[in-house]
């Protein structure tokens, strides 16, 4: 595990934004959006997507949260 952060590897945010990606994936919606080309490109490079899939515990607030998923769903729609 070391070796990933030698050399320009991914850093922590990285590690922390791809785990939470691979969560959401086994949500049926989520997957539905990100097997979208145009989504799919918002959600891995739209800065406002990564921040908000970077805060503490957001996986399971929009797990659990009506109003946090549609939050995310709103965030990548809308986004440039």
């Amino acid at each position: 595990m070391g070796l990933l952060f030698m050399g320009g590897g991914l850093d922590v945010d990285d590690i922390r934004f791809q785990k939470n990606i691979r969560k959401l994936k086994k949500e049926r919606w989520f997957k539905e959006l990100s097997d979208n080309a145009i989504y799919y490109d918002r959600i891995f490079h739209d800065e406002v997507v990564r921040e908000y899939l970077l805060q503490d515990n957001i996986v399971g607030k929009i797990k659990n949260d009506e109003q946090e998923r549609y939050k995310l769903i709103s965030l990548i729609k809308s986004s440039s």
